[in-house]
């Protein structure tokens, strides 16, 4: 046996007979053909990123929202996916605290101390690390600590220097000593010079100071120690400006804008959020997923695109036509709102935090003031504007908040003292003595809104014998039809308020005590309480907000609503495209 498969392998010269040798080719074939290589798997095809497009009505004219230029809304959104903070803002415009970033927490209340502590390994997109130097920095931005400047009646600088030009004024309530710094637990403290409600939306980052200080050209060493060293500005007594702090403010308050016709270079970007520019073109802002990103916004979504458009107009025809995913589209009417369900989109309705009010002149006589906010049908106006695109909508029930704030505002107005929603037409009569009286009315008559509701007014107050008329210049108004907004915050919406002239006998007094208290819910009673003084002094009557809307096309997941006007939809890194 042995010997024969030796035989078999041993070599021969016999002739081999044609079938013979296709037999052992045919074999050879099989053989070879198992002891190969197999064949290399075809390369896969290339993925397409997952990204979404926004559309944004406006142009982008600053990397730089917190100045007061370049505080638009286009400039704003923007910002709201580049620039990362120690806190945000949810739909409801309530404070939610960064944890992935650092913390802020209230160390004590009288006298206020509240510390910030970055956490470590947090990189700006440059792979600069994120330090107290940068939230030093900011402080110096929104302080105004060294601001010595005196202002004209249009606030035009008269003396003194203003350093940092930004789009939210000075805010007396806000003023603190200078920092303290405990880079061993990476903590900075702020001591407020009394008691501060709004502590909790100071959350300091801003551009990176390193940044700043290579387009003032000056060191960052320099400018750190010019923020620690410099005095306190004082307007009674202003100094020569601080060579330093003036460069650094100069190149703050420009130094980021876009020149118009210009595109900006992306490598000159810097970003503290998780996306970085990749490419930008004239209305068009492509933005990358970067891996350095270390908080807890990771996207989803590797790319993020943002198309700005001229008008809402343009924005509505690009969300029809599929070149945009995303979109706030502000007051859609019921043609618009069909049109876009139809298709297939996506579309969430809801509040805004732009509210109109009536307002009545202090020369208003108290009865005709009564009568007229007995008279007003509220609930009847908000069905009647509002109800074919919101049908849930409620009247107005507080001159200082509005449905856009969501918990906030239902707790306010618990027991706020609003009035009925209905007419009493009878009360109304009696609050007059069944005399006659004339309500001359201002109101901007290019605003849909407001035209609607004023001859919705005209009809209620002559039931009750008031002619409400339009006001005619030069004769003085009794009331007006106001636009309010920005009321997320109870501090600065009753501060704002009073400011604008509405009043009643004890608001100021209920204002000075909302601002002892930083603990939300005393800054909640008291809110309350202005809003029964003024209720009680028939300061006006609160009647609606305008709608919102935020639109997603089919399939697109994560995206919520927000009440801010023209705001990001909050949350976007659980934004998600539609399943391929």
């Amino acid at each position: 046996m042995h010997q024969g498969l030796i035989d078999v392998s041993r070599p021969t010269r016999r002739r081999r007979g044609p079938g013979r040798l296709l037999a052992l080719l045919v074999a050879a074939g099989v053989v070879l053909a198992g002891c190969s290589a197999p064949e290399p798997a075809p390369e896969p095809e290339p993925q397409e990123p997952t990204g979404l497009t926004l559309g944004v009505v406006g142009s982008l004219t600053s990397f730089n929202a917190a100045s007061a230029a370049g505080a638009t809304p286009a400039n704003r959104a923007v910002s709201a996916l580049l620039d990362e903070k120690l806190g945000s803002l949810d739909g409801d415009l309530q404070v939610v605290p960064n944890n992935g970033l650092g913390r802020i927490t209230r160390v004590q209340g009288d006298p206020l101390k509240v510390s910030y502590e970055l956490f470590p390994d947090r990189v700006w997109s440059d792979g600069t690390p994120v330090t107290l130097d940068d939230l030093l920095f900011g402080w110096a931005v929104s302080s105004h600590f060294f601001d010595d400047a005196t202002y004209d009646a249009d606030g035009r600088v008269v003396s003194g220097t203003r350093y940092f030009d930004t789009a939210m004024p000075d805010d007396p309530n806000a003023r603190t000593s200078r920092p303290s710094l405990d880079r061993a637990d990476d903590t900075l403290t702020l001591t407020y010079d009394q008691p501060f409600a709004d502590w909790n939306r100071q959350w300091l980052l801003d551009r990176p100071v390193h940044v700043v200080a290579q387009r003032a050209g000056v060191s960052v060493k320099d400018l750190l120690t010019a923020i620690l060293t410099a005095p306190e500005g004082d307007p009674e007594a202003p100094r020569e400006a601080n060579p330093v702090l003036l460069a650094a403010a100069q190149a703050w308050n420009t130094g980021f804008d876009v020149a118009a016709g210009t595109i900006p270079d992306p490598a000159g970007v810097v970003s503290s959020g998780p996306w970085t520019v990749a490419e930008a073109t004239a209305d068009t802002l492509r933005l990358a997923r970067r891996d350095s990103y270390q908080g807890a916004h990771f996207p989803g979504l590797e790319e993020l695109t943002i198309r700005f458009f001229a008008d809402r107009s343009a924005q509505l025809s690009a969300l029809e036509a599929g070149v945009v995913d995303v979109a706030n589209v502000g007051d859609l009417d019921v043609a618009e709102s069909k049109t876009l369900t139809d298709a297939g989109f996506q579309v969430q309705v809801g509040p805004t935090t732009q509210t109109l009010h009536l307002r009545f002149a202090d020369g208003a006589a108290t009865d005709v003031r009564q009568a007229m906010t007995l008279a007003i049908d509220r609930s009847s106006v908000v069905q009647e504007v509002l109800g074919a695109v919101r049908p849930d909508a409620q009247p107005l029930q507080s001159f200082l908040s509005s449905p856009a704030t969501g918990q906030l505002y239902a707790d306010l107005v618990a027991g706020n003292g609003a009035p009925s929603t209905g007419a009493d037409v009878d009360a109304a009569r009696s609050a007059l003595g069944d005399r006659a009286a004339v309500l001359r009315l201002a109101y901007d008559t290019t605003d849909e809104v407001s035209a609607q509701v004023f001859p919705r007014l005209v009809s209620m107050g002559a039931r009750a014998g008031i002619a409400v008329r339009l006001a005619t210049t030069p004769e003085e108004a009794d009331a007006t039809l106001s636009w309010v907004g920005e009321d997320e915050s109870l501090y600065r919406s009753a501060r704002d308020r009073l400011s604008e002239g509405v009043d009643g006998p004890d608001t100021e007094e209920l204002f000075a005590e909302l601002t002892l208290h930083t603990d939300p819910v005393d800054v909640l009673s008291e809110a309350r309480e202005i809003d029964r003084s003024l209720f009680a002094a028939y300061a006006g009557v609160p009647l609606l907000e305008r709608t919102g809307a935020v639109v997603a096309a089919q399939g697109i997941g994560g995206v919520t609503y927000t009440s801010e006007p023209d705001g990001v939809p909050p949350a976007f890194w659980t934004w998600s495209p539609p399943q391929r």
